[in-house]
């Protein structure tokens, strides 16, 4: 290999299982030692050195240093390196000690740190704004400050600079009390990352194609600019060279000999595997190598000769052998060096203990410590005097010496006599519980508040109570207890946002009120797709359930678990981290996913396309796709190419930079357009206020200007790229409007009357200097093409002589930022479908019917808008397509799923199965009595009966605890549930009750397979042991959750009678929704209203046959049967003309003088 030209070192992969890998999000390389440093995104933390050319690198450690990803690796001076996750920052020691950590507060995450120049101190920021200046050598906090709370690009020199989301550099003086010294907005969209040479900081962010250049010493402009062949999203200042790596897939540099003018030798291009995208970055110090991770775990090592050096100060490690290390230790511990660095502690041998240490203890001495201390009231703190490490304060008088409340009491108050707080505006003085209910009776209270008062409120700049962010309270009896119909009294459902990643709840709105996308996502899940995580099919079942649900509650668990479980949604940054936060505002958020969203349905839907020619675009793409045609022309040679595509979203532009003065300066400053195209905005008089129709005009036809090769001149040039819209969509257009930048002032509002500075004095003090939006979006526009050009219209000017297109305004995405209440959540107003002139809101769970203006109108600081979705008002062609689809593919789940039942996981388990069945049946399914699915697939007489809705059966299901509960506990022993344990369904049981030779055979029985970590089994509840729900290791039959949700679907499509103990339950966690007509449960049927408490199954079915179940485990099959014996006792005795009300005294009767404990033997 010749010297300088770059070619693949190594790739290293390391599965984590199951032929997966986590994606690697942060790699560094040590600078005085030849090791790599790894951190992926389950939390492990891994070293590397290297070994011969295409040989996989030597691992030398490899810990588990938090549950959260690896977000950076700082590598220190000390043998050692600094880790950031999104919840604790950490000093780990290349051995894989951990030598301190800091943690961060609930519910707030680390989003940026850097290492100082001297390698002694840190500064790390946090999602909530919180700075904090750590000393690495005394291992203490030096100094606490309030910082951007939107930064997401840190670097520490003499001064602490921090890139924020909006596109703003700060420079802070930690010497001044981290005083802002210097800022400057450097990019439009958010700073995806920084780099520090000299007095010069290099930045890339936004949708830019250049690095700017900006020197510390003075932000206001630019010194150059760096011109990119792509997109910059990492940067890396070395000695001679500047790294960019590129969204594109590719690493090239810039020599600072030219300042950065001229490319250097250093081109890296690893050959990336499909949907992945480039996670992490790092350039050896010698820059003589480059490594670069993907999503899919691969790390690809680049260099440019074949024994590479990687440190330019390499220290030898010191090699302590076994025989040394016996000298070492018989010769005494005088004989170490404790001074000396490379000397391993690992030498000093442990002494063997006889006993068990006082660290291994057993589970049962363990247990949980109760509630915190509550915290110091802050007026203590301030007057707090430090004498000898003891504080003294004045006693302020409100709580009794040397005693804390707890505001236990307050607590129970609320729970006893109701929630009449905050939300009595909403739930009208009721209870949100309905065991309250059911105690002290559904009578209404006054809200105490009168119309004037709320518009009052509204007035003040106060958020209204039905835009403020949902949250369900939960009683001892759980989420079951909570009464969703006090927000919702229409026949539409919302969604819950007690679960991760419910900001997409209402993106899945928009795609539900949109029939044409709606049907094509029912006819695709009704279909045998065999992918157990595709989305359309999740999409599909849920829209069922919310056309079904008739304003009942429901909730999106399943299809965001399937979400949270494909790599592309992790690497595009979809997903919130374990607290709950993400790096960019929602409202961007909700953007990209529906990008996402509509990308993977077009890829999905194309099997339910009947014309299998390309002529034409894909259905999805025919339903919300605008095409694009994008033209790049070199201007030396003028020799130009053009290609087309489809876009799901027309990105706006910003209202400041189309129609100002300052930003057509801008434009001819930044070298973001041609000339040409300045000229033209200077001609047509741009440079006036402009509206939103003006606006959406301007973003029809981008220009850019991006340096890339030229085939005709066989070098790189500067090419003028242009994008025009060429076709609208067939049903939908969206409208995805941008972030304002939180450093708006008046004179930038003025340049736009769609925006508003922030000088409202009823804004919150977190909320300042953030910009607003000043419009009214119109319920209707027109789009003409006139001269290949599009624009649009007012619908009062529309022309017959022309095309022109209708779009009416059907849905919006509003993000509300309510930062005295909680954080920043979306809500979604929608056009009533059956009335045209009202609107719907949907915020979570909440749903009301508002007017048109409170939809359209934006003028308030707290509320801004993220999508707008305009309906197209003809669409026969696409209209006849999508009844086509629906013809050949209706929605109508085969019933051959019940009678020849399959699994994609059959072809899985059938290896596995095969060598332990011999060892399984001799010994563990006689030991305890177990055995395998014992299901019996259903008759073509019963298929028939399911068709025709003349079949019924018993349910029951076992769960499993995927995440424990969340409570506090008072110093009484009560209890507060702040969020229940979060159950999976694990296995899933019916049996016949037609009557019959099968009557009572199950002909479901189905092992539910789970990915995910499992906190508890409940092996005594659920039956279920360990293995049982892995593939390759359960002796059971598995199949995935998308096919058992089918089958329960089935069930209820074809309106089969379900009898069930609790139904309830078992058909929330299954996350699917079940009129009422349909279920028959035995817990409500034996239920007495002079008696709260439920009767068990177990003690029903004891008192009706004398027998016991439930001995030893729970199993379904068996409590399925039980329910069907009690619900046949129930239809005999009310045949038989006896008073039910009379069985049940004296079943309640027999319970309290057996203490509702049954005889230990049957009787």
């Amino acid at each position: 290999m010749e010297e300088g030209g770059w070619f693949e070192y190594t790739q290293n992969w390391e599965a984590a299982g199951d032929d997966l890998a986590w994606p690697i999000l942060a790699v560094a390389v040590r600078t005085d030692s030849e090791l790599i440093y790894t951190g992926d995104s389950s939390g492990q933390l891994t070293t590397y050195t290297l070994n011969a050319p295409g040989e996989a690198l030597d691992r030398q450690t490899s810990i588990k240093c938090a549950q959260a990803p690896v977000r950076r690796i700082l590598p220190l001076q000390t043998s050692c390196a600094f880790v950031q996750t999104d919840d604790i920052v950490q000093v780990v020691a290349d051995s894989g000690l951990r030598q301190c950590k800091w943690e961060t507060s609930l519910n707030d995450a680390f989003v940026g740190a850097a290492i100082s120049t001297n390698g002694t101190e840190a500064f790390v920021c946090t999602s909530a704004g919180s700075g904090t200046l750590l000393d690495l050598e005394t291992e203490k906090i030096a100094r606490r400050a309030t910082v951007e709370a939107s930064a997401c690009a840190v670097q520490f020199t003499r001064e602490v600079m921090l890139g924020t989301a909006d596109g703003m550099l700060a420079v802070r003086d930690p010497r001044a009390a981290f005083s802002i010294v210097q800022s400057a907005t450097v990019c439009s969209g958010a700073v995806s990352d920084m780099a520090v040479r000299d007095h010069n900081v290099y930045v890339c962010g936004g949708q830019q194609h250049t690095v700017q250049i900006y020197d510390v010493r003075k932000l206001a402009q630019p010194v150059r600019a760096v011109e990119c062949d792509g997109q910059p999203t990492r940067l890396w200042a070395a000695e001679s060279n500047l790294w960019i790596s590129h969204e594109e897939g590719f690493v090239d540099t810039r020599s600072f000999a030219s300042e950065c003018q001229t490319m250097g030798t250093a081109y890296v291009e690893p050959e990336l595997q499909d949907y992945a995208f480039i996670s992490a970055f790092a350039a050896a110090p010698s820059e003589r190598m480059a490594l670069v991770a993907d999503t899919t775990g691969v790390l690809y090592v680049w260099a440019d000769c074949e024994e590479p050096l990687l440190s330019t100060g390499c220290v030898p490690d010191v090699q302590i052998g076994l025989n040394d290390m016996g000298q070492c230790w018989a010769a005494g511990a005088d004989t170490l060096s404790f001074d000396d660095e490379h000397i391993s502690l690992s030498c000093v041998d442990i002494p063997h203990a006889h006993e068990p240490l006082l660290s291994c203890m057993d589970a049962d001495v363990e247990y949980d410590v109760g509630r915190p201390v509550s915290y110091v009231d802050a007026g203590v703190l301030s007057s707090l005097k430090m004498m000898d490490n003891v504080g003294y304060a004045p006693n302020p008088r409100k709580a009794r010496r040397n005693q804390q409340p707890f505001g236990a009491h307050n607590w129970r108050f609320k729970w006893r006599d109701g929630v009449k707080d905050d939300d009595r505006e909403l739930t009208q003085g009721r209870s949100k519980f309905l065991s309250q209910q059911r105690r002290y009776g559904h009578t209404p209270h006054a809200s105490g508040r009168s119309k004037a008062a709320l518009a009052q409120r509204a007035a003040e700049g106060n958020v209204p109570k039905h835009l403020q962010l949902m949250q369900i309270e939960y009683s001892r009896f759980g989420v079951e207890d909570f009464d969703f119909s006090l927000y919702n009294t229409t026949k539409w459902s919302g969604l819950e946002g007690n679960i991760s990643n419910t900001y997409a709840n209402a993106l899945l709105q928009v795609l539900y009120f949109s029939p044409e996308f709606r049907q094509l996502t029912l006819s695709h899940c009704a279909t045998n797709c065999p992918d157990a995580n595709c989305l359309t099919c999740q999409l599909g079942l849920l829209f069922r359930m919310l056309g079904t649900a008739q304003g009942a509650s429901c909730h999106a668990t399943q299809l965001l678990q399937v979400l949270a479980q494909r790599p592309e949604a992790t690497a595009l940054g979809l997903l919130e981290d374990s607290h709950g936060n993400v790096m960019i505002t929602y409202a961007v958020l909700a953007q990209r996913l529906m990008r996402f969203v509509l990308e993977q349905a077009s890829n999905e839907c194309r099997r339910l396309e009947i014309d299998s020619t390309n002529q034409q675009p894909r259905i999805v793409e025919r339903v919300f796709g605008v095409t694009q045609q994008s033209t790049t022309e070199c201007p030396v040679c003028h020799a130009a190419n053009s290609r087309e595509s489809h876009v799901f979203a027309i990105d706006l532009e910003s209202p400041l930079s189309v129609g100002s003065s300052s930003g057509l300066a801008a434009v001819l400053a930044g070298g973001s357009a041609s000339v040409r195209r300045a000229e033209s905005m200077a001609r047509n008089g741009r440079n006036q206020k402009v509206g939103f129709l003006e606006l959406v005009s301007s973003s029809l036809v981008r220009h850019d200007t991006q340096r890339a090769w030229c085939a005709s001149c066989k070098k790189f040039q500067l090419l003028n790229t242009e994008k025009r819209v060429s076709n609208m969509p067939e049903a939908y257009l969206a409208l995805n409007f941008p972030p304002l930048s939180s450093t708006l002032d008046s004179a930038s509002a003025a340049s736009s009357p769609l925006l508003n500075a922030s000088t409202s004095a009823a804004k919150s003090a977190a909320a300042e200097n953030a910009g607003s939006w000043q419009m009214t979006l119109p319920t209707a526009f027109a789009l003409q093409m006139s001269d290949s050009e599009m624009q649009a219209l007012p619908v009062d000017e529309m022309e017959g002589n022309r095309a022109q297109s209708r779009f009416d305004l059907v849905a919006i995405v509003s993000s509300i930022r309510d930062t005295r209440r909680g954080p920043e959540h979306l809500v979604v107003h929608v056009r009533d479908p059956n009335d045209s002139a009202a609107w719907l809101l949907f915020n979570d769970f909440l749903v009301q019917r508002v007017s048109e203006e409170s939809a359209t109108v934006f003028n308030d600081w707290w509320r801004t808008p993220s999508i707008a979705v305009y309906a197209k008002a003809e669409s026969q062609s696409l209209q006849g397509a999508i009844q086509t689809i629906a013809h050949y593919h209706p929605y109508k789940i085969s019933t051959r799923i019940l009678t020849v039942p399959r699994s994609t996981l059959d072809s899985q388990q059938q290896s596995a199965t095969a060598g332990m069945s011999q060892r399984w049946n001799s010994n563990r399914s006689s030991s305890n009595g177990r055995m395998r699915n014992a299901a019996v697939p259903l008759t073509k007489f019963e298929a028939e009966q399911l068709e025709h809705s003349e079949f019924q059966c018993a349910l029951d299901a076992e769960f499993v605890v995927l995440e424990d509960a969340r409570m506090e506990v008072f110093s009484d022993g009560t209890r507060q549930v702040h969020r229940p344990a979060v159950h999976g369904l694990a296995r899933l049981s019916a049996v016949r009750a037609n009557g019959g030779d099968l009557h009572g055979v199950p002909f479901i029985d189905d092992y539910v397979a789970i990915s995910r970590p499992v906190f508890d089994l409940a092996t005594q509840y659920s039956g279920i042991h360990a293995g049982d729900l892995t593939v390759g290791v359960s002796p059971y039959k598995l199949s995935t959750m998308k096919e058992v949700y089918k089958k329960l679907r089935l069930l209820i499509d074809s309106n089969c009678i379900i009898i069930g103990h609790g139904l309830k339950h078992d058909f929330r966690v299954c996350n699917i929704v079940v009129p009422l007509h349909l279920q028959k449960d035995t817990m409500l049927l034996y239920q007495s209203p002079s008696h709260i408490r439920p009767v068990s199954l177990r003690f029903l079915y004891w008192y009706f046959s004398r027998k016991s179940i439930q001995t030893r485990e729970h199993s379904s099959v068996e409590d399925a049967q039980a329910t069907l014996k009690v619900y046949e006792s129930y239809v005999q005795c009310v045949a038989e003309g006896k008073s039910v009300e009379t069985v049940l005294d004296d079943i309640y009767a027999v319970g309290s003088s057996m203490s509702w404990k049954l005889p230990d033997q049957k009787i």
